[in-house]
């Protein structure tokens, strides 16, 4: 599971087209502080399904806009939502192939690398 999945279930359950937090709210959402160098570097918010982008663009966002100096990023929600479904969103499966491609960015290894082993 990955540590951004208390993202995810944010995102997934928020009803609004753009969430507009500051690094300080997405930090209350994942329940720790976020690494250095996402306060650092714009890439690291970038759209490339590595983990932490995984925990936004699994639920169906993706950045749009990211102010270092300010510590605030813009989410625009882009998939298709069925508004006559009034149930709270469901978190998307993420299939083990993505799962092994983000696990291998944030490694810097290759996906064919990392082994990955479900326990029932």
């Amino acid at each position: 599971m990955s540590k951004y999945v208390k993202l995810t279930t944010f995102l997934a359950s928020y009803d609004a087209g753009i969430w507009e937090p500051t690094f300080s709210e997405i930090e209350e959402v994942l329940g720790f502080p976020l690494p250095a160098s996402a306060r650092q570097y714009q890439a690291w918010w970038s759209n490339q399904m590595r983990a932490q982008s995984i925990g936004w663009q699994s639920a169906g966002w993706k950045t749009s806009s990211v102010d270092l100096e300010k510590q605030r990023v813009t989410f625009v929600y882009v998939e298709d939502r069925d508004e006559s479904d009034n149930e709270t969103p469901q978190i998307p499966h993420l299939t083990i192939g993505d799962a092994k491609i983000g696990l291998a960015n944030s490694f810097g290894v290759k996906p064919e690398q990392i082994e990955i082993t479900i326990r029932a």
